[in-house]
């Protein structure tokens, strides 16, 4: 919990100030008040009159910050706003409850009193409720973050070739995760309504708070790795593109043009917005062709052209003065760590180990 609380601040502290650092920030701290919960029943602090009905009913919080989360990282230009606060509402509504049920309860010391007191305000119908509610909205908010996820890769591979450009496989993988965490809350809570396992079993929600500060430290700990990125996605419908042979053909060989001879791919800031411009035709038509004719996406297109640039001049003489980085740099990639990766992923080999198995002698 201190390291949470630690890294929470580091994140708030930061600056200049990003919308996902701060919501990075509220997830853990949020898992902190979650943890203290389990901790008030394993310290049997439950049982002192002071702490029982503590108002902590934080339970559907982190699903609409990791959702928003989500947005803020792929979404270009994010900024929380006013309407923003309506995914909260919930949480806000169960929390008035559980305060005005510690309120209550505060008139009087004894254990049995207070029990009756919170009975009569509907705690435990509420309560169950709020369970009930918690793996609704856990599954709602996973959904939309995965189709947040899944447009915005879509988005990336079809737009743009910039290989260091952040494709946030950590937070899909951190998504997956996210799933299984709902699976055992849906086994949780009817075992505790149905079966009132709940505190004879409480090992099954030990797990289940073990489980979420694994998970949400590993967010807190990437999350706060992750450099400034301002992406420049936004969510858009593109219409099917019906082409003819001719047209094919004609975008076909104005592609090979602007490939081949004029070499576009050499910037590293080339999207498919500008090559279609430089051709003229629309980001749909070309977009279209280069699915259908070369059974790629932009993304993959783009980077395999500068991968076989990279080759080339690797067993150029012309090219022996520079290093590998260099020859990368001057081939339309922009960092060191997205051209290692790119040329692994395509040739299924290191440059170092192409050089190798090529004979030559270029400096590393």
């Amino acid at each position: 919990m201190a390291q949470g609380f630690i890294c929470a601040m580091l994140l708030l502290l930061h600056k200049p100030a990003r919308t996902n650092k701060i919501l990075l920030a509220f997830i853990l701290l949020t898992f902190i008040v979650l943890s203290f919960k389990i901790l008030i029943h394993t310290l049997e602090l439950w049982q002192k009159p002071q702490w029982r009905y503590l108002p902590l009913a934080f339970d559907l919080l982190i699903q609409p910050l990791f959702y928003l989360y989500t947005l803020s990282l792929t979404q270009k230009n994010y900024q929380l706003k006013g309407n923003t606060s309506l995914h909260f509402l919930p949480m806000v509504v169960f929390m008035c409850h559980a305060i005005w049920v510690y309120i209550v309860a505060l008139q009087t010391n004894d254990i049995t009193i207070k029990d009756q007191l919170a009975e009569g305000l509907y705690y435990n119908l509420i309560k169950e409720f709020e369970d009930v509610l918690s793996v609704v909205s856990g599954i709602v908010y996973w959904v939309l973050s995965f189709r947040q996820i899944q447009a915005y890769k879509q988005w990336l591979n079809t737009n743009i070739s910039n290989a260091s450009y952040p494709a946030y496989n950590w937070l899909r993988n951190v998504l997956i995760a996210m799933g299984i965490l709902v699976a055992i809350l849906m086994i949780n809570i009817p075992l505790e309504i149905f079966y009132n396992l709940g505190s004879k079993h409480f090992i099954q929600w030990q797990f289940f708070y073990f489980y979420l500060a694994v998970l949400v430290y590993y967010l807190g700990f990437v999350g706060y790795q992750q450099k400034d990125f301002e992406v420049a996605f936004q969510a858009e419908k593109r219409s099917t593109v019906s082409l003819s042979t001719k047209q094919i053909l004609t975008v076909k060989e104005q592609l090979f043009k602007a490939i081949n001879q004029e070499k576009v791919y050499l910037d590293a800031e080339l999207n498919l917005s500008a090559l279609a411009k430089q051709i003229g035709v629309s980001e749909g038509v070309l977009s279209a062709v280069i699915n259908e004719e070369f059974q790629q996406n932009f993304r993959n297109f783009i980077n395999e052209k500068r991968v076989e640039e990279v080759k080339h001049r690797l067993l150029t003489q012309d090219y022996k003065h520079l290093s590998i980085l260099g020859i990368a740099l001057e081939s339309g990639f922009n960092s060191e760590a997205s051209f290692y990766r790119v040329f692994k992923t395509i040739t299924g080999q290191s440059p170092k180990d192409f050089l190798h198995k090529n004979n030559s002698q270029k400096p590393f």
